[in-house]
Parts: structure tokens; C-alpha cells; sequence
């Protein structure tokens, strides 16, 4: 029996694709009027406070968003004009839009113009719709939904939609949330495509195989995670990939057989080879692209490869147990964040990225002790000189001095916690004398193995 979707279900499926933490709120009148984000996932009750006009409710932007918005602030006569004129260049007609005011929109006229994007007749991924929208208006407009700011959801308070008859505050929600299911979906082919997702410059042999050329870390992940986003590109994400495996210390045969992996699983489609299975074909080009990529110079780049990006030494186990006897946590997370800092010590500040203390330190929940209890010891300086997006706050580890080589495994450093132990000591009886922590809890770890 096929169950009917309520009004609520069908807003939540186009609307709110992701109800992970964190979203933010906003009350319309008293002495909290500002945003507050929240740090718990979406929930229905919210969701329907929001419909009912009590506050408004603000999300972070999905992976495959089914509506992108152009939030216009303050729009200018001018404004309006480019807007108009820019929609009548790329053939984006009335049925292909919905205009919405902003709670703000009696004072200062602010609306919300709201699509529906589709690549290759599916649902775009949110950079590569951003990304288009951000060619196509971006220099008059914001864009939303953002990956970092939280994006005010549709169909809420003082939202009504503009026609050509003025606004029509009359509608309910659910009749304004009908409308936005009627815009027809706008390709985005017909937009301007300068800066497509992975359209990659650095090819192998070339002169532009530079390290400023390659892709960050972030959008690396992406690709990897989420795969191809349009065609004719699998040849330069297959390399992309590859530098990244490269500089994150895998051998070759490692990196091959996981590229050759992802490629039959992450392909989406937009690969003819991959599409007509020619694996044979794919196979080859991915073994000449690994060849090529390990016969570079082993040359020290920003995130210093095979091994030089993290280190720790015997110096640092012995110093780190000193200052957390018995705490296998602390010790752990110390540990961790001295192989960061110790390959860059020549610098007297050291840049630590969020992504780091929180995929590689610590957690949120306990990073901010960790620096804290670091800071009360006299061990860890921070320098809160730093710009967002721009370059990452800055912090001096005050670490034993030592001439001894990194604790290695066939020339491969060893930075986890438990096996840098075992390579440091040769029994389990060592390992609990010198660190504190109880032979039981050491030996049921190496049980798991």
C-alpha cells in the first residue's frame, strides 16, 4: 500500500537533505533576535515551529541540495536591472524561478530568488551548483545554502512569495511550498562553466605540475567521498588522487589498487570508459600514472611526503608520559598532536588547522582541555593572530630537544600512540612501566590488533 506523504515530509525531503548538527535559530522579537547555533541535529519539532511562524530556523548546506536561493540585500534599481538582464542571457525564464521576500523586505525591499539546479538531468552536488551560481550572479548577489554559514530555510515568518501582482502574504505555507515544487529545474550546462568542479589543470609531464596547482586536501576528500561530478574529467581526478596518496605516504601498489577501487565505485556515470566497463583500458592508465607520480623527486613539499608530515620520536613517548602518567587519553591525543608540530619545530610558530585538532588531535569535546591543561603546564603558546580561510591560528610546543630519528617501521614513520610503543619497547611489562597505564588495558589493545 503506498502511503501519502503530508505537506511537512515532502518540505523536510527538498528542504532540509541533511539534519545533522549544527543549525542555528532566530526569534523575531525580544532580546535574543540574533542568530544562535545550536550544536544538535534537526529535529521535527523545529522544523515545525519554523512552518508555523514562531522562529526561524537556519541549516547548513547538504551535499545535494534540491534549491539553491540568490539573496538579494538592499537591491539597487541597478541591481534589478543586471538581475532581470543576466536571467534573459542565460534563457532562465519565470517558470524556472520563485522570488521570496525577506523577513526584512517592508524596510529595505531584501528577497530571496529561489531555483532548482539538475547536471546531466540529476541533482548537482552543492559545489558544483555553487560554483556555477557563483559565476553566473555572484557579483550581485550572495548565494546560499553555504557549506559554513547557516542558510534561513523558505516558507517561514514574513517569507511570501513576490509576484507580478505585488506579494501575496495571503498564502499558507503549504500553499507557497506548492509553487516552489512547480519551479522546472534550470540545467546547469546553460550556465557560465569557467570553473567547473575538478576540471584540473596539473597533468602529468607538464610544466604546471606545480604544488600551488594541486587541489587542497578538503576538495580532495570531497572528490574522493563523493566522486566524479562531471564528465571528462575522470583522467585528471584519477592523478589528483594520486598526488594526494602520494604525499599522504602510500606505496604504489597501495595507491593503484585504491584508485583502481574508486574509480569502478565512484564514477557516477560520468565516465564513458567506466560506463562501457573498459577496465582494462582504465587499469593501464591509472599504472602509468602511478609510475609517474612515485618517480618524482622525493623533495620536501608543504605537507612533506612519504613520512616527513608526522613524526614522533622516543624522546617525545618518554616526555609525554612524564606529563600524563596513567592517562592513556591524554597520552594518546599529546602524542598525537607532537607528530603534527615535531617535523615543523624549525618554525617558531607552528600553523595547526582546524581539521587537525579535531580528525587528528582530539575531538571537539576535548580539544579545548587539551590546550587549556597544555597551557596551565607552561608547554603550549598560542597566537590568536589568525584570519578565517586564510591561514590557521598559530602554536609554539615547547618539545624536548633531541637528535634521535623518528620512530619508524621499514622506513615509514610511526606516529599511533599504541604502535610507537611497541616500537619503542619490547614487551608489555616496558610499555606499562613506562607509560603508567594498566598491561591490561595495553594487551586487550594489541588483542584487537
Amino acid at each position: 500500500m503506498t502511503t501519502l506523504l503530508t505537506p511537512e515530509k515532502i518540505y523536510t525531503q527538498n528542504f532540509i537533505r541533511d539534519f545533522s548538527s549544527p543549525y542555528a535559530t532566530q526569534q523575531p522579537t525580544g532580546h535574543r533576535t540574533n542568530w544562535r547555533t545550536k550544536y544538535h541535529k534537526v529535529s521535527d519539532p523545529l522544523i515545525k515551529a519554523h512552518l508555523d511562524q514562531q522562529y526561524w530556523l537556519g541549516t547548513k548546506a547538504a551535499w545535494y541540495p534540491t534549491y539553491f536561493n540568490l539573496d538579494f540585500d538592499h537591491p539597487t534599481p541597478e541591481t534589478l536591472e543586471k538581475l532581470n538582464d543576466r536571467l534573459t542571457r542565460l534563457n532562465i525564464d519565470e517558470n524556472q524561478f520563485l522570488k521570496m521576500t525577506s523577513p526584512s523586505y517592508a524596510k529595505s525591499k531584501n528577497f530571496r530568488l529561489y531555483l532548482k539546479l539538475e547536471y546531466s538531468e540529476r541533482t548537482p552536488t552543492h559545489k558544483l551548483g555553487f560554483t556555477a551560481l557563483k559565476n553566473a550572479f555572484g557579483d550581485i548577489c550572495e548565494i546560499y545554502p553555504q557549506k559554513r554559514r547557516k542558510d534561513r530555510l523558505p516558507c517561514g515568518r514574513d517569507q511570501d512569495i513576490i509576484s507580478d501582482y505585488g506579494v501575496l502574504s495571503h498564502l499558507s505555507w503549504q500553499e507557497e511550498l506548492h509553487y516552489l515544487l512547480k519551479i522546472d529545474p534550470t540545467p546547469i550546462e546553460q550556465l557560465p562553466q569557467e570553473t567547473f568542479l575538478f576540471d584540473l589543470t596539473a597533468i602529468p609531464n607538464d610544466p604546471k605540475d606545480k604544488v600551488k596547482n594541486w587541489k587542497p586536501r578538503k576538495e580532495i576528500v570531497e572528490l574522493i567521498t563523493h566522486g566524479l561530478q562531471a564528465h571528462s574529467t575522470r583522467h585528471f581526478s584519477q592523478y589528483e588522487i594520486l598526488n594526494y596518496l602520494w604525499r599522504s605516504n602510500f606505496l604504489p601498489t597501495e595507491a593503484a589498487t585504491f584508485t583502481k577501487r574508486w574509480v569502478r565505485t565512484h564514477h557516477n556515470g560520468f565516465s564513458k570508459d567506466a560506463t562501457a566497463a573498459r577496465w582494462s583500458s582504465i587499469n593501464a592508465e591509472i599504472e602509468r600514472q602511478t609510475g609517474w607520480v612515485w618517480a618524482r623527486d622525493n623533495t620536501l613539499m608543504p605537507d612533506t611526503p612519504h613520512g616527513l608530515n608526522a613524526a614522533v620520536t622516543r624522546a617525545d613517548l618518554e616526555f609525554t608520559a612524564e606529563l600524563f602518567k596513567a592517562d592513556a587519553v591524554r597520552q594518546k591525543q599529546f602524542l598525537n598532536l607532537i607528530s603534527y608540530v615535531r617535523p615543523r619545530q624549525h618554525h617558531e610558530w607552528v600553523f595547526i588547522p582546524a581539521w587537525v585538532w579535531r580528525e587528528d588531535v582530539a575531538s571537539w569535546k576535548t580539544k579545548d582541555r587539551l590546550i587549556e591543561i597544555l597551557e596551565e603546564k607552561g608547554i603550549l603558546e598560542s597566537n590568536n593572530s589568525y584570519r578565517v580561510e586564510h591561514y590557521s591560528r598559530r602554536f609554539k610546543l615547547k618539545l624536548p630537544q633531541t637528535n634521535e630519528q623518528p620512530l619508524a617501521i621499514d622506513e615509514r614513520n610511526v606516529t599511533d600512540f599504541y604502535d610507537a610503543l611497541w616500537t619503542a619497547h619490547d614487551s608489555i611489562r616496558e610499555i606499562a612501566e613506562a607509560t603508567g597505564i594498566d598491561r591490561t588495558t595495553i594487551w586487550r589493545h594489541f588483542q584487537k590488533g
